[in-house]
């Protein structure tokens, strides 16, 4: 939290010296139209869809007053540029598959000291297209924070850079307020229904979007990386058997799709658009997973388990061949209960971060590791015993 009001300063300085800066370089990168925000005063919650690798710079374009982003922790631990981002704009850490108590408390805290805060409601980004889930922690959030709950939305940023893509496209995107709502307004609602306003105001479709719109999104290599979002082949059941080169998708059996400019899939795959393909292997993985008993279900190597300890630093923990079956992960010569992890993320294209009763870990491994299967394998169990 800025701790004096040089601090501030020096922040709302920095916000009024770089946007000038970047604002016609982002644009023209991102084929980007930021629609003006007006009327609106500080201090305000900002909650924004999550679309595009670097959202926060898109957000603030909009705006003419600076404001304080919340940003996964793993920013924390990248040495010099984490001291200067940290120095310039003071971003909220939030620890992924963690508790989002102290990031929560900490945005409130800002709030009440008149500053601006930004937060993307979903927490992540999306690897299909469609906006993630809102958590009801939002809705609790939005009407706690005694001022104005600003909501904002991002176009088209799935399609210009596909969160399991190492390469930017060139489209169109679109950055516009959606509504703003008093405090009043809010603690007249219930935290469910301010969380059904935030849902309704932010959720993007990018598929349905583009059946009206059909913009052309131009680059290279339109298809690697794909592999780190789909991983079973509808066409022969494999796991792991996918691959990409360029802008091709395929598999050993024999499947083969062409990824186009238009963001569809053509070929003798299936299915013609990431949701629709994800929607089936979603069923599919559920269905692997009630048929597993002792057998591990997914299966990589040469992947790292660090621990991540105070004061954003770090330490290896464990080396080798992960493993996960119904009822634990295995790393190397360690073995981690599922019952005894809180929560389970994926952070950037691949990398798995969660919270166990012996600290908080993270899973990594170089590319074509695919985490986000272990991601929806440990939902799909979790979710077998909870309650109904």
């Amino acid at each position: 939290m800025p701790g004096t009001d040089r601090d501030r300063l020096r922040h709302i300085r920095a916000f009024r010296f770089f946007k000038p800066l970047v604002k016609p370089l982002f644009c023209r990168m991102y084929r980007y139209t930021p629609v003006k925000a007006t009327g609106i005063a500080g201090p305000f919650l900002l909650l924004a869809n999550h679309n595009a690798n670097l959202d926060p710079v898109l957000a603030a374009l909009a705006f003419d007053e600076q404001m304080y982003f919340v940003a996964s922790e793993h920013i924390f631990r990248k040495g010099f540029l984490s001291k200067l981002l940290v120095r310039w704009f003071d971003p909220i850490s939030r620890l992924k598959g963690g508790t989002e108590a102290s990031a929560a408390m900490e945005m409130l805290r800002r709030l009440k000291r008149g500053y601006n805060v930004c937060v993307f409601a979903e927490g992540d980004r999306s690897f299909n297209g469609l906006t993630y889930p809102i958590p009801l922690s939002t809705g609790k959030l939005a009407r706690a924070a005694g001022v104005p709950v600003v909501t904002f939305k991002l176009e088209g940023g799935y399609l210009t850079t596909p969160r399991w893509s190492k390469k930017m496209r060139h489209g169109k995107m679109l950055g516009y307020v959606v509504n703003v709502y008093q405090p009043e307004q809010l603690k007249a609602m219930s935290a469910d229904e301010v969380n059904r306003l935030i849902v309704e105001d932010l959720f993007e479709d990018a598929y349905a979007r583009q059946e009206q719109e059909m913009v052309r999104f131009k680059g290279k290599d339109l298809a690697e990386w794909l592999e780190s979002a789909l991983y079973i082949c509808p066409n022969c059941g494999g796991i792991g058997t996918l691959q990409s080169h360029k802008n091709t998708f395929f598999c050993g059996c024999g499947m083969m799709a062409e990824y186009t400019e238009y963001g569809y899939l053509e070929g003798n795959a299936p299915y013609k658009t990431i949701a629709a393909w994800d929607a089936w292997q979603t069923e599919r993985l559920n269905e692997i997973a009630a048929e597993q008993n002792d057998a591990s279900i997914f299966a990589d190597e040469n992947v790292r388990l660090v621990r991540v300890l105070p004061e954003h630093k770090e330490e290896l923990f464990a080396k080798g061949r992960l493993l996960m079956y119904r009822d634990r992960i295995e790393c190397g010569d360690v073995t981690l209960f599922l019952r005894d992890i809180s929560a389970l993320a994926v952070y950037g294209r691949a990398n798995i971060t969660f919270t166990h009763k012996d600290g908080h870990f993270e899973l990594l491994a170089e590319p074509p590791f695919c985490g986000r299967k272990y991601f929806q394998l440990f939902q799909s169990l979790t979710r077998e015993t909870q309650p109904s």
